[in-house]
């Protein structure tokens, strides 16, 4: 089988919860958690992952959900 981009995996993710019942509230709280905890025990491999380290390290609580609703606009948009 051929590797998924991140788009069609994040699409299939939201698809899976969706049919789980969680609301994309909660997909989004889901997100933000993740996203502090790859902030402090992760290191990016690539330019484009320490650029998201850094927006993450300096956004504030309004903006990390800002930046989580947007990757759920970008899944949902992938779901065929």
């Amino acid at each position: 089988m051929a590797e998924l981009q991140f788009p069609e995996e994040l699409a299939q993710k939201i698809r899976d919860g969706q049919k789980h019942g969680v609301s994309e509230e909660n997909m989004v709280k889901g997100i933000v958690s993740l996203g502090n905890l790859l902030e402090k025990f992760t290191e990016p491999d690539t330019a484009e992952e320490a650029l998201m380290k850094t927006m993450w390290e300096n956004a504030n609580e309004e903006e990390k959900y800002t930046i989580a609703r947007l990757i759920v606009r970008i899944g949902k948009k992938n779901i065929h």
